[in-house]
């Protein structure tokens, strides 16, 4: 019993490894972006609408740091690459991660290719039919009715109900 809790603790130090690394470069880009709305915006820091994203970029910052010197008391930064390196080829594999990645994909298609080329009914059908199938959510003929009914309601919804334009 003990061995396993072991186990499952070194695989949360690498893990928690990697996160922290992600995390601080995540909240790089914050503050970066953050300074840029200010230098944009003018006028002192305090008064700022990017004086948020600064001290929310600044405590993400700190806590990844944190994270990062706690990951490295027992194994160090050579343990904590090795524990990576034996398990990503086995997360890569996986078919739910390939299907998730597939997924994040599909939804920067739908974002940065369909909707802006296309109308949204159109851009949403074929979203929608895309990502069903990577969910293996059915036959295609239950996919393709799925997908055209959704993309329908929504359109009568926004354009009708709400009076809403959408893109």
């Amino acid at each position: 019993m003990e061995k396993n809790s072991e186990i499952r603790v070194e695989k949360i130090r690498h893990l928690d490894f990697a996160s922290s690394i992600c995390l601080f470069l995540l909240s790089l880009f914050i503050v970066w972006e953050s300074n840029n709305i200010r230098v944009n915006a003018g006028g002192p820091i305090y008064s700022s609408p990017g004086l948020l994203p600064l001290f929310i970029g600044s405590m993400l910052m700190l806590c990844s740091i944190l994270l990062f010197f706690k990951t490295l008391k027992h194994v160090g930064i050579s343990g904590n690459i090795r524990a990576l390196g034996a398990w990503f080829p086995q997360f890569i594999k996986n078919k739910d991660v390939l299907n998730m990645l597939a997924g994040i994909a599909i939804i920067g298609i739908f974002t940065f290719i369909l909707i802006p080329r296309f109308p949204f009914m159109l851009s949403s059908f074929i979203f929608l039919v895309f990502l069903m199938k990577i969910m293996e959510a059915g036959s295609y003929r239950k996919i393709i009715l799925t997908a055209a009914s959704v993309s329908i309601f929504i359109y009568v919804l926004f354009e009708i109900g709400f009076n809403v334009t959408l893109p």
